[in-house]
């Protein structure tokens, strides 16, 4: 794995933005998953594009995935992996956290 070495930040912009500006920023931080605009115009000034963040219900769709993987592997019977596939739909559609 790659080590990425933190730098101090020690220079500072201004940015002044419309209204429309602003929310299109917003809109293109909120649908790659960033939180703050410093972070996104750091990456997209660093490489030209921004790494889409991962969000927590991803990482946790992808755990029970990996589950329901390992409980198939196991021969498990058909209700239990349904149930398992029931769960992981509720997660998707956020009635579960």
């Amino acid at each position: 794995m790659k080590t990425i070495e933190r730098q101090n930040k020690e220079s500072r912009i201004t940015l002044r933005l419309n209204k429309t500006e602003l929310d299109t920023l917003n809109a293109k931080m909120t649908e790659a998953g960033y939180k703050y605009a410093g972070a996104f115009i750091r990456d997209f000034v660093a490489t030209g594009q921004v790494k889409p963040k991962v969000g927590q219900d991803v990482v946790q769709i992808a755990r029970e995935l990996m589950n329901l993987a390992s409980m198939i592997n196991a021969d498990r019977p058909g209700c239990e992996l349904l149930d398992k596939v029931k769960h992981i739909a509720q997660i998707n559609l956020g009635e579960i956290k």
